[in-house]
């Protein structure tokens, strides 16, 4: 690797770091979405003046996707959907930063924060290899702090599940926030991809219900995206199991909320089905924070 990608790789890693520190602090703090903000911007400059866009061949009806590749070289970022990637937001990042995203039409708001989510996940594709935890860890600090700052209160990441003979059982998750005595409690999980794996999402559910009555926990699933890249072909499809999350909605534990970042498109299907589900965009989380908080 070249000096230069050196220096930016040192620069982002210490970023990185100091980012999951803030967020174990105090995820719901101004620093956290100020040192967001500068992995961005660090990010996107990286993005736009060392890398290149590669067109990508869409097996997804009605969306078209690209990746970022190093200007000399052959590697690729993960596939990032055209129409949702906008480099124009760093203008829009103080809104960020201050915490006023609802000025935004929804359609900006989509933009902001999938670029956000994307920026430092592609030029971490590029600057590492295989590895998948950083940009995991770093969509998971974005939300844990988007979450924690719009309910004013910070997560737990596990929770209390059966206590038999003096000796307790928790359960661990990405998240948990109790809004206080007599208000609601969410179970948040977060992932970039679910795959074969979202059956875990459901199974905590039904856990958390069993344990504490039915309604105590409402399960959020927060998602960036369904779309796996084959390097070989440069196809880009979405791997999705809609069949499979009806079962597990309506046999082990109904979910709440279902909030993607690039909604698959045969997920967003579900929301018509019976029943239906309720698969969003996460800008419109900001919108239902209210009704979330007062157990809508």
């Amino acid at each position: 690797m070249s000096p230069g990608k050196n220096r930016i790789l040192a620069s982002l890693s210490k970023d990185y770091e100091q980012l999951k520190e803030l967020v174990h602090r105090d995820a719901k703090a101004d620093d956290v979405a100020t040192l967001i903000a500068e992995l961005t911007t660090k990010a996107l400059d990286f993005l736009l003046s060392d890398c290149k866009q590669i067109a990508l061949v869409s097996k997804v009806p009605g969306k078209r996707y690209f990746s970022f590749s190093l200007r000399r070289g052959e590697k690729f970022s993960r596939a990032v959907n055209l129409e949702l990637f906008d480099p124009r937001v760093r203008n829009k990042l103080n809104s960020f930063v201050d915490g006023s995203l609802t000025k935004f039409p929804l359609p900006d708001r989509t933009r902001l924060l999938y670029t956000i989510a994307m920026a430092y996940c592609c030029a971490s594709d590029l600057l590492k290899t295989r590895d998948q935890k950083t940009p995991a860890t770093f969509f998971e600090c974005l939300i844990g702090h988007l979450i924690a700052r719009s309910f004013g209160v910070n997560p737990r990441t596990q929770v209390e599940v059966l206590h038999l003979e003096d000796e307790a059982s928790t359960l661990p998750t990405d998240f948990i926030f109790d809004l206080g005595p007599a208000k609601p409690k969410f179970h948040i999980p977060v992932k970039t991809s679910t795959r074969e794996r979202v059956i875990q999402v459901f199974a905590h559910q039904r856990v958390l219900d069993g344990v504490h009555g039915f309604g105590t926990f409402k399960g959020i699933l927060i998602c960036l995206t369904e779309t796996k890249l084959d390097h070989k072909n440069r196809e880009v499809i979405e791997i999705c199991v809609p069949k499979q999350w009806v079962l597990y909605h309506r046999f082990i534990a109904p979910m709440h909320r279902f909030y993607y970042f690039d909604i698959p498109s045969r997920y967003s299907e579900l929301t018509k089905g019976n029943p239906p589900m309720p698969i969003v965009a996460f800008s419109k989380f900001f919108e239902e924070v209210g009704d979330l908080a007062a157990g809508r």
